[in-house]
């Protein structure tokens, strides 16, 4: 009578050796490897090891008030600045009187295009006396606050800063942009910084070539992404000098190093993904090598 499988049970092959062979040693020098080749693996390799994280966020911005601009002639410069150690170190041909003004407008969710993120618009208006002054360069630094709370506590100082130039007299300035993130670094789990400190009395900290420097080595900054800049010529150098900023504030990507129990959540995923590749590699050598007698030990099937 024909017999048919009703169960199936695996054979296991048992390799046995003294402590002090070969084939023992080459066991414990594959077992280190087997289990510690992932961990190097993970940290060498950036796309397995995810040392940082990247998030989507709208940033609360407020407009601190503090600017500075200054404004350059063929023979001499001015300035217009809100803080009062500038203000005092500049003589009075130098100093220029000025307006700001800012205004945010919220946008409501059902007036956002599905392919457009922008939650709010950001206008500045500003205005100084140029004293009849020829003017040819413009650089300006508005100061802002910029908040973060979606992933950590950031709270920061950035600066809206731009240079212009002009070959004619100009009454009015006019400049639709778009805001703009330019991160070197990654988030801390806090972070908190400032460009200038309000506290120092020396005038040049609060020179503008200081400040543009320390905003270049700081570790996030903005950028206007220019649409269109509109300038309205005059027949003479006028009295006053107009800037009008229109900013469009989108959601915005942010870097963060990655936290400690995000790190382990992604460490132990990719740490067994890396183990089975290498244990099987190991293992299928390990198995070619005894069952081919390169080192000397006796087998029994179990």
């Amino acid at each position: 009578m024909p017999h048919v499988e009703i169960y199936r049970e695996p054979v296991y092959r048992i390799y046995r050796s003294s402590e002090c062979s070969w084939a023992s040693f080459y066991i414990k020098l594959v077992n280190v490897f087997r289990y510690f080749l992932p961990i190097l693996i993970i940290f060498l390799t950036d796309g397995l090891w995810k040392k940082t994280n990247t998030f989507r966020e709208v940033p609360n911005l407020s407009v601190t008030g503090d600017f500075i601009v200054y404004a350059y002639g063929h023979d001499r410069s001015i300035i217009a600045t809100s803080y009062p150690v500038l203000n005092a170190a500049a003589s009075s041909e130098q100093l220029s009187t000025s307006q700001f003004l800012h205004h945010f407008d919220e946008i409501e969710q059902h007036q956002i295009p599905s392919t457009q993120r922008t939650s709010k618009n950001l206008e500045i208006q500003f205005q100084m006396s140029t004293q009849n002054l020829s003017i040819n360069t413009l650089i300006y630094a508005f100061s802002l606050r910029m908040q973060l709370d979606y992933h950590s506590i950031v709270d920061t100082e950035l600066f809206l800063t731009d240079t212009l130039h002009f070959t004619h007299p100009t009454s009015k300035i006019q400049t639709t942009a778009r805001l703009s993130i330019d991160q070197s670094q990654p988030f801390q789990s806090r972070e908190q910084f400032k460009i200038i400190d309000k506290k120092r009395q020396d005038t040049e900290h609060y020179q503008i070539k200081t400040v543009l420097k320390r905003i270049s080595e700081s570790l996030i900054s903005f950028e206007m992404e220019r649409k269109s800049t509109l300038l309205l010529s005059a027949p003479s150098p006028p009295s006053t000098l107009s800037l009008s900023l229109q900013l469009s504030i989108s959601e915005m990507e942010f870097t963060y190093k990655t936290g400690f129990w995000e790190l382990m959540k992604w460490f132990w995923i990719q740490y067994l993904a890396a183990f089975f590749i290498v244990d099987h590699i190991f293992s299928s050598i390990t198995s070619y090598m005894f069952r081919n007698r390169v080192f000397y030990v006796t087998d029994v099937l179990k």
